[in-house]
């Protein structure tokens, strides 16, 4: 199937590659499939796109590799409602903000991930409750302060 992107121009997508987000994400309800669009010189980092909205795409990283004590503990509720049966299902990512489009300043929201299962193909943006993460860890460390550059 072909799909219109407004980063990306028309792609190809096998339809087996939808990811079907039953709940819509927050504050994009409407939109319930999505593709990942992976960037091949930079593998830490992929974009969701909307299959149905050229303009939506999120960008996502692999929180693990940026912040190594991260950690998202799944409720049975959630497992069960994205047929999470093997914890190596489960891919977990965090949306990147990117603030004026200075990839130096980007952050990431640690208190809603995504979380898809690979397998099942389900999907669902997660907010945690209680954590002591919040929604813009930088990914970045920044230059000292008077430091040249």
């Amino acid at each position: 199937m072909q799909v219109m992107t407004s980063r990306f121009g028309t792609l190809e997508i096998n339809p087996s590659d939808l990811l079907h987000f039953p709940q819509g994400i927050p504050a994009f309800e409407h939109l319930k499939e999505f593709f990942f669009y992976p960037i091949p010189e930079n593998p830490a980092f992929t974009w969701l796109q909307a299959a149905a909205d050229p303009e939506v795409a999120f960008l996502l990283v692999d929180p693990f590799l940026f912040f190594p004590g991260y950690a998202v503990d799944l409720p049975a509720r959630l497992q069960e409602e994205l047929a999470i049966k093997d914890p190596a299902d489960a891919l977990v990512y965090a949306v990147v903000t990117i603030p004026d489009g200075d990839i130096r300043r980007a952050t990431a929201n640690l208190v809603a991930p995504m979380v898809i299962n690979r397998t099942a193909r389900l999907g669902r943006q997660f907010v945690m409750d209680g954590t002591r993460y919040n929604t813009r860890h930088p990914l970045f460390r920044h230059p000292g302060a008077g430091s040249a550059g």
